[in-house]
């Protein structure tokens, strides 16, 4: 299993529910949480056999742009 952290776009319950229906899509994606409190909106996924640039292009799609931190 891997974490992946990206500082990301997200700001209201409707980057929040688009992000839960796309993360909904992938069987890899075990766990998954948004710190709002942060002003980096910080996206925490664990996951199998996913990859940080696989993860941020799915993300343009709905919208929410990410940078990975490493």
């Amino acid at each position: 299993m891997q974490i992946l952290i990206f500082r990301t776009s997200i700001s209201t319950r409707n980057d929040l529910k688009r992000l839960r229906e796309l993360l909904s899509r992938y069987p890899q994606v075990e766990k998954w949480n948004v710190d709002l409190e942060d002003w980096e909106k910080i996206l925490r996924i664990e996951c199998n056999g996913l990859t940080a640039g696989e993860l941020i292009v799915a993300l343009r799609t709905v919208d929410i742009y990410a940078a990975e931190l490493v």
